[in-house]
């Protein structure tokens, strides 16, 4: 499956997958992305690239925090900020900017982030690892090396999608998520995780292979009611933090065990698509479906990335991306995920996703095997 270039428009593409934002919507032609070494369980991230690729970012940047080093932005007093900056409100989507290691953002440096969902009221609150602890590198609120412990964008759109999606798919007035059990792959903060329980999951799951990062996902998970802290009492619990590490071994103890499926920014690592295949082949119920999302960040190809993921997909045999208005495709009301998504940012927000060759929105299920069981 390859993913073409075509117009500016929403396109289908020749290979089973729709509702694709590619580089049809957010052309980046100019960027190649390069593929980081590291283990995608250790959370490591060495992207390159330059903070002056946009002048909006850097002001952004240098009026919240003043802390340029020549093209590089070290956020060394991020975790000072006693009140959450405005740029920061209801988890805004911003530009990033490179840093040793890693890309980082303002966001990434405050003590927590929040949303409010709009199909319920609720209001999630995650704590950030970046603002409280010291990073690989020596400085408070590095992102190097430890990337599950701040709020991505990708994230973030992430736990929009799901939002909405609740909003406009309901079958008698039944939320999409209401008595499924949600597993969310790479957790970082578990926003997802604790979104979806939010929005009627009966019991969600948010794995990572970090150790730091499954400590601040228990944390985050007490903090908005989906465990009960020190407390004998299972009873209140509707959710889980743990530890699985991508591939066979660890996914069996999760056999079949998702009907939802859900991740961001888990394809960046080419040296990992076939384990997170096979995890993916483990964890999913029969008739579950995969809800991924990924975005680009500057340097990166997103739609590499996903070209090869696919490739990779189809070798394993046992899921397939789901065509838009394919018989297989799993929502009644809502015809496209990417549309649905665009339509929640705002003008600053799209120009932010443009620079960085725009986001994917993928679904994925089960092969459906004939009577003979091929």
């Amino acid at each position: 499956m390859h993913i073409s270039q075509q117009s500016e428009e929403i396109t289908h593409h020749t290979f089973p997958v729709v509702f694709m934002k590619t580089k049809s919507l957010y052309p980046n032609e100019d960027k190649k992305r390069q593929r980081p070494e590291g283990s995608c369980y250790e959370e490591v991230n060495q992207h390159t690239g330059s903070s002056e690729n946009c002048l909006t970012r850097r002001f952004i940047l240098q009026r919240v925090l003043s802390a340029f080093t020549s093209s590089t932005v070290i956020f060394r007093n991020a975790a000072a900020l006693a009140v959450e900056p405005k740029e920061c409100t209801n988890s805004a989507i911003l530009a990033e900017a490179s840093v040793p290691g890693a890309y980082q953002q303002v966001c990434m440096g405050i003590p927590e982030r929040s949303m409010v969902l709009k199909a319920t009221g609720d209001t999630i609150t995650v704590l950030q690892g970046t603002s409280t602890s010291t990073g690989s590198d020596g400085n408070s609120g590095s992102v190097a090396g430890r990337t599950g412990v701040a709020l991505w964008n990708s994230g973030i759109l992430l736990t929009r999608l799901l939002d909405t999606l609740t909003l406009n798919e309901s079958d008698n007035n039944i939320p999409f998520f209401y008595g499924k059990t949600v597993l969310e792959l790479g957790c970082g903060t578990a926003f997802a995780s604790i979104a979806a329980s939010k929005l009627g999951a009966r019991y969600v799951i948010a794995t990572d292979g970090n150790g730091e990062v499954l400590e601040l996902a228990r944390r985050n998970f007490e903090r908005n009611g989906l465990l009960a802290p020190d407390s004998i009492d299972r009873i209140r619990e509707s959710g889980e933090v743990s530890a699985l590490k991508w591939g066979l071994m660890d996914a069996s103890d999760f056999y079949n065990k998702a009907d939802v499926i859900i991740g961001s920014d888990l394809t960046y690592n080419s040296g990992n698509w076939r384990v997170l295949v096979e995890t993916l082949n483990s964890v999913l119920a029969p008739n579950g479906i995969v809800i991924y999302l990924t975005l680009g960040h500057m340097g990166f190809d997103v739609v590499a990335e996903m070209n090869g993921f696919f490739t990779v997909l189809e070798s394993g045999g046992e899921l397939v991306v789901v065509n838009e208005g394919s018989e297989d495709w799993p929502f009644r009301k809502v015809k496209s995920l990417s549309r649905l998504l665009n339509d929640t940012l705002n003008g600053k927000e799209k120009e932010v996703i443009a620079s960085t060759g725009g986001y994917n929105v993928v679904i994925l299920r089960r092969r459906v095997k004939n009577k003979f069981g091929i």
